[in-house]
């Protein structure tokens, strides 16, 4: 099978012609490999139709290229609910959506938050959570930051 930055710069054309802003590629091993392709509109929005359709268009120019014979399953699909934001750029698209943050040092007793991402300003992510129904406040260093992703409220 190709290389992971094969893949990339293969599908990177095809991705952008379909209004892909971000993708991820990976592999997944088991008894038949997966190849995971991770995919988000500019606009936010994935559905089955255009996993369908880039699916199709990835899987063509695979067969293509790729002169391995080794079998594998294509899975293209959206980063779903629980996206990671993976830099600054992704975090304030993100202001005012419910996050899970992960700390490198624990802050007030916490190695984790779950709440609403309220700013992002000077490196100092602001978000609002609760503790047993009382609204907290609490700013957070972004070089503290291990892990940021959406979050589903439950």
């Amino acid at each position: 099978m190709l290389s992971i930055q094969k893949i990339e710069s293969l599908i990177k054309p095809i991705l952008e012609a379909n209004g892909i802003g971000k993708f991820k590629v990976s592999r997944k091993s088991g008894k038949t490999p997966i190849l995971e392709i991770c995919i988000k509109k500019i606009d936010g929005e994935v559905d089955l139709d255009i996993c369908e359709i880039v699916s199709n268009q990835i899987s063509d120019a695979l067969d293509r290229h790729d002169e391995s014979n080794q079998p594998y399953v294509l899975d293209v699909c959206s980063f779903g609910a629980e996206e990671v934001l993976e830099n600054e750029n992704e975090i304030l698209q993100h202001i005012n959506d419910y996050v899970h943050i992960e700390l490198k040092n624990p802050q007030k007793g916490l190695d984790s938050i779950d709440g609403t991402l309220t700013s992002f300003e000077n490196n100092i992510l602001s978000i609002t959570y609760y503790v047993k129904g009382i609204k907290k406040q609490a700013t957070i260093n972004y070089e503290n930051v291990k892990f940021i992703r959406l979050a589903v409220k439950i």
